[in-house]
Order: structure tokens, then C-alpha cells, then sequence
């Protein structure tokens, strides 16, 4: 089963996809499939969650 890289949903049998590799020098490298008809992007976190008191140092 692929899974969209843009959208995290399941590429159904049948439906059209787009295949892109990420060479890496350091390993065997990505290869990520995307719906070829434009998805909706899935929100990612960047930064973490804001603590309710934060964290002590040492």
C-alpha cells in the first residue's frame, strides 16, 4: 500500500500517483509518493507543545 507524502491518506488501487526520489549520500535515500490530482497538505508541528511551567535547567 503507498501512502500520500502530502496527505498521509492511502493511494487507492487505480489512482493516478506521482513517484519522487530523494538520493541520499549518506544512505539508501526516499522515494515518496504524492495523489497526482492536488491534495490537502496535513498539518505538521514544528515546535513543541507549550508547557503548562517550564522546564528546569541542570
Amino acid at each position: 500500500m503507498k501512502i500520500c507524502g502530502r496527505c498521509d491518506q492511502p493511494i487507492g488501487i487505480g489512482e493516478k500517483y506521482e513517484t519522487h526520489d530523494f538520493p541520499s549520500a549518506s544512505g539508501p535515500g526516499a522515494t515518496v509518493h504524492l495523489h497526482a490530482e492536488l491534495c490537502e497538505r496535513v498539518l505538521i508541528q514544528t515546535a513543541p507543545a507549550s508547557r503548562s511551567r517550564p522546564l528546569r535547567e541542570g
